[in-house]
């Protein structure tokens, strides 16, 4: 009965086609304007992570923390620019 009912719902051809409310491209503009935030922010972050993993390597003090801190950096980064995409292709 389960697996009938489930065919029946499959066949339906049911087709969806997501549209926008209305007034939802002002909503876009501040999404968009976040991602944009995010991308400088992370940006910055790297180059502070960067410096700081260099700083400590020129100076003797390497620890673990500071190369981990340039990989989560970069991990962001890399997430952040795919948001999009990744939210796009689910979608």
């Amino acid at each position: 009965m389960i697996t009938s009912t489930i065919t029946v719902l499959a066949d339906a051809g049911i087709n969806v086609n997501p549209t926008a409310p209305p007034g939802s491209d002002k909503l876009l503009t501040v999404l968009s304007w976040g991602g944009w935030i995010a991308m400088i922010l992370a940006v910055g972050a790297l180059i502070a992570a960067g410096a700081k993993f260099g700083w400590d390597r020129n100076h003797g003090g390497t620890t673990p923390e500071s190369a981990t801190k340039v990989g989560y950096t970069l991990i962001g980064c890399v997430i952040i620019a795919t948001a999009g995409g990744l939210v796009g292709a689910l979608v």
